[in-house]
């Protein structure tokens, strides 16, 4: 069985570096183009269990008996060669000698000894086995590093040390076992669970073809009608399970990378020009077709963007100017008089303004935990402001009029009153998760989503005159009345104040493929460790590391990075990403 690893690094050049046809090898479909792999796969929920069965041997007789260094050594030639593919090192992943039946037989030779049952497919355990094989020895190689200190070497130190720090002590999830499945889920193209020549072939050359900038061949109907497919930051992009296996790994490919300073300028400089607005804040433009250039002035009252200040323990306060709603309140900007304020908790760098805000009537959602402490502190400054120290509380809400302070709690969805929101159409909601923060110190994270309305699945695809003669039928028969439509929510924007990794972890289904922009806070930087984990969940925060799969798993998503801790410079977060990974993922908004 180990001389099969020594074929699989031959396997892997073979169709790294020669199309499957030239091989002698028929290509199955492959699902990523005839159908869109889903990320719940890709972030590994699936039914394979985290642990790889050991094989029965007693039912098997294996084909090969090769000794260990061999099978070691084809595994490292096949992990470099899959990693130099995804760091696109063109060059050394087709530095593979011989003709095409010399690779197709080292192809043969690696399937046939990993067939240990002689089956003509790897069995689920087999499967599990040669990829769990393969991502070990992934990651042993990327522990290594590349040899030298000098430029080439930048793009990896976040991949190297994450590599170390697995290794060393694997972090809950168990990384290896999640590349392991991506790699299977990757070569399964009828998602059986086994493994035939042909599949485990195929998995190579699509590598192979990503790297290149192979794109499937659209059909001529012009432009995809899918609903998701404007927000997309650009076109011929690096598949989205390749880019997950990346994330997994620390990695950044080439062709998903932007230099740091201009994912930085996305954020660009703005300033209201009002009196009294002192401060220099920062404007991303979302609703405009690719989420990032300036929509012409024609289009403006079509714009949809986000305004704000944000750094950690200065003053953390973003605005939807068109949609009339902010999100926390750290700090005041007399010309944004929001109608809905989202407070994600009461630390002071994002309550500040909130007793503003309240005195303008605006409809104030907080943690229901500290809903009582909300309206104390808004009281308190009311009467601090207004100077008599005589008054009591009664007189002051008298006086002011009250403050529209709800309370929220996990779960809820609130649809905001018609009075409460700007610009939208449609009517315009809510949904509440409870964020990990600082033990002690309740925070929620907010989902802002657009209620619409569709025809059932059982009346798609009919005409207008069909679904007329429905409900006439329905009428004259002097039944129940009949709807034929549905609402349902379109994600907006999801806010995640100040949170630890965890909220992902455990619900990013209810967030990651549900909302086109996502601004989550990255307080720190710094090379993965479990030392770095540690420190950063003590203080109730993420660092960037530990969001990086996330954003390469979801690449139709634009996550915006706010919060980054005073000790950072501009020019210290760009060196990071620059010295790290090469690049930021392309799909990334430095809010600096």
């Amino acid at each position: 069985m180990l001389g099969v690893h020594y074929l699989l690094y031959w396997l892997v050049l073979t169709f790294l570096t020669c199309p499957l046809a030239v091989l002698g090898f028929s290509q199955p479909p492959r699902p990523w183009q005839s159908s869109i792999v889903t990320t719940h796969s890709l972030l590994g929920s699936t039914n394979l269990d985290t642990t790889t069965p050991p094989i029965n041997r007693e039912l098997c007789t294996p084909t090969t008996t090769t000794s260990p260094p061999e099978i070691q050594q084809a595994l490292q030639s096949l992990a470099s060669t899959t990693l130099a593919l995804l760091s696109g090192d063109e060059d050394a992943a087709s530095s593979l000698a011989g003709g095409a039946s010399q690779k197709k037989h080292i192809v043969t030779q690696v399937f046939q000894a990993y067939d240990v049952c002689e089956s003509g497919t790897l069995s689920v355990d087999e499967a599990r086995t040669l990829f769990a094989d393969l991502a070990r020895s992934m990651v042993l190689e990327l522990s290594k590093g590349k040899s030298g200190d000098g430029d080439d070497d930048k793009e990896i130190k976040a991949a190297q040390a994450h590599a170390r720090r697995v290794l060393a002590d694997d972090e809950a999830g168990n990384t290896i076992q999640r590349v392991a499945r991506k790699l299977l889920l990757m070569a399964d193209a009828d998602g059986d669970g086994k493994i035939n020549l042909q599949e485990l072939a195929q998995l190579f050359e699509t590598v192979f073809e990503a790297n290149l900038g192979t794109t499937p061949v659209e059909n001529g109907d012009g432009p995809t009608s899918d609903t998701t497919a404007k927000h997309r930051v650009h076109s011929g992009q690096f598949p989205q399970h390749l880019r997950a296996l990346a994330g997994s790994l620390q990695l950044l490919p080439p062709r998903e990378r932007a230099i740091a300073s201009e994912a930085a300028e996305r954020s660009a400089l703005w300033n209201m020009g009002v009196p009294g607005d002192d401060h220099t804040l920062r404007r991303v433009i979302l609703e405009d077709g690719d989420g990032f250039s300036n929509r012409k002035k024609k289009d403006e009252s079509n714009t949809l963007s986000l305004i704000g200040l944000g750094r950690s323990a200065d003053a953390s306060a973003y605005f939807l100017p068109e949609l009339g709603i902010a999100l926390d309140a750290g700090l005041h900007v007399s010309s944004l008089s929001p109608r809905t304020v989202l407070l994600t908790h009461g630390h002071r760098d994002h309550i500040g303004a909130l007793p503003v805000h309240a005195s303008h009537d605006a409809l104030l959602l907080v943690p229901e935990p500290i809903k009582k402490l909300v309206h104390n502190f808004l009281v308190a400054e009311a009467q601090l402001n207004y100077g008599d120290a005589n008054q009591t509380e009664e007189q002051t809400l008298d006086a002011l009029g009250g403050f529209n302070v709800v309370g929220t709690t996990d779960g809820a969805r609130v649809m905001l009153p018609k009075d409460k929101y700007t610009g939208s159409p449609t009517p315009i909601g809510v949904k509440v998760i409870s964020a990990p923060h600082k033990e002690g110190v309740p925070a929620n994270s907010y989902g802002i989503f657009r209620q619409k309305q569709r025809l059932k699945e059982e009346y798609q695809g009919l005409s207008k005159t069909e679904l007329g003669a429905i409900l006439r039928t329905k009428r004259s028969e002097g039944g129940d009345e009949i709807t034929i439509t549905e609402y349902y929510d379109e994600g907006i924007l999801f806010y995640t104040g100040d949170t630890q990794i965890t909220l992902l972890r455990e619900r990013w289904k209810e967030i990651c493929p549900v909302y086109r922009y996502i601004i989550h806070e990255v307080t720190f930087l710094g090379p993965p460790s479990s030392a770095l984990d540690n420190s950063v969940q003590a203080k109730g925060h993420t660092h960037y590391a530990q969001l990086h799969p996330w954003i390469c798993a979801f690449p139709n998503t634009v996550f915006i990075c706010v919060h980054w801790s005073l000790r950072y410079s501009r020019e210290d977060v760009l060196e990071f990403f620059e010295k790290n990974y090469g690049g930021v993922p392309s799909n990334v908004v430095l809010w600096l």
